[in-house]
């Protein structure tokens, strides 16, 4: 499974999520997505979904409060989350994350100077949720991208089989900090500094969107890594709204740089480098002859294309889309129940 980023619009592939969920359940009671799915990759709010559904809750005996706090945590094989508690958080919290409210017009220029939110809310929240939980821990195996800037190079931060992980050193994030880093969008949250849990770095991530806004190609290459003898891969690709947003010639023939990464349109260039990045992988993975590639995503016509307003009145605009994308999907969606038990 593969999600792409888009902010409070991971609303859409959570719903999505909650109805495959649904639809499991009726063949195969406790099965959890993380034991569903071989691998889950995800970008900027998709990395929230891929770790949230894949973060474990503790073991029944321990105890997080305990004084002494000597005690290495202990976790069971039941996810900490599921698809429909995700879509509470972003319907409940997302508002928390994205404070729309407090912006006048002279601010959202201000948007084109410095960050357009404190992320120290963003963080607080994930870390209310997360914890000490580290990637590591996750309960499948799974990757959410992100891009170090102290590197200059994108980094896959990985939860994969003992046997791939030594051989390839993966760095083990918090998974707090993995999410933060994934979605650090330049303009939105300032870039986070963060080390490892063993201490290495400091590395500088922002948003994985840099180079993979769709993250299947990523999946899939890892997944050929994982599971080096199989001959063919099924992919669940979700989407989280397509903007549809158009220029004609005569807009933007006299654009300067601050028009391209002016707030107001939708900081038109790295919309268009994320739309087409993720076209690009849709392309590739629907002819590549190992591959069954399931795309899922919806027009966002009627609700307001940026990845940042969690108004009320979007949130229920989004929400309607995802029911669209559930209707028009229903026979791929009850396919996929049935095969992934």
């Amino acid at each position: 499974m593969s999600i792409d980023g888009g902010g409070i619009r991971g609303i859409i592939p959570a719903l999505v999520l909650n109805e495959l969920e649904t639809l499991i359940s009726h063949h195969k009671k406790d099965l959890p997505l993380c034991r569903a799915f071989d691998l889950m990759a995800g970008t900027s709010t998709g990395s929230i979904i891929a770790l949230g559904l894949s973060a474990p809750h503790y073991a029944p005996n321990y105890d997080p409060h305990d004084p002494a706090g000597n005690e290495k945590p202990r976790y069971s094989k039941k996810p900490l989350f599921t698809a429909g508690d995700l879509v509470r958080i972003y319907i409940e919290q997302g508002i928390e994350i994205f404070p729309r409210w407090i912006f006048n017009q002279l601010k959202t220029v201000r948007q084109a100077f410095t960050e357009k939110y404190n992320s120290g809310r963003y963080y607080a929240i994930l870390d209310s949720i997360l914890k000490e939980r580290t990637v590591q821990d996750a309960l499948s195996n799974v990757l959410v991208t992100t891009y170090d800037l102290a590197e200059a190079h994108p980094l896959i931060i990985k939860k994969r089989p003992r046997r791939l992980a030594q051989r390839g050193n993966d760095p083990n994030f918090y998974m707090r900090d993995a999410i933060m880093g994934s979605s650090a969008a330049p303009t939105f949250f300032e870039p986070i500094q963060v080390k490892t849990v063993d201490g290495e770095g400091p590395h500088v991530l922002v948003d994985g969107s840099m180079f993979a806004n769709n993250p299947a190609m990523c999946a899939f290459i890892e997944a050929q890594k994982i599971y080096p003898r199989a001959k063919h891969f099924r992919i669940l690709s979700l989407g989280t709204g397509i903007p549809e947003r158009r220029f004609t010639y005569q807009q933007v023939s006299k654009w300067g740089f601050v028009e391209w990464v002016l707030p107001s349109k939708g900081v038109p260039l790295a919309s268009m480098m994320n739309s087409g990045q993720s076209e690009c992988v849709d392309y590739q993975l629907q002819y590549h002859p190992r591959v069954s590639y399931h795309r899922l995503n919806v027009p966002l016509s009627g609700c307001d294309r940026s990845m940042d307003d969690a108004s009320p009145e979007n949130i229920d605009c989004l929400q309607e889309k995802a029911e669209e994308l559930i209707d028009s999907n229903r026979p791929l969606l009850e396919k996929l129940a049935r095969e992934l038990c």
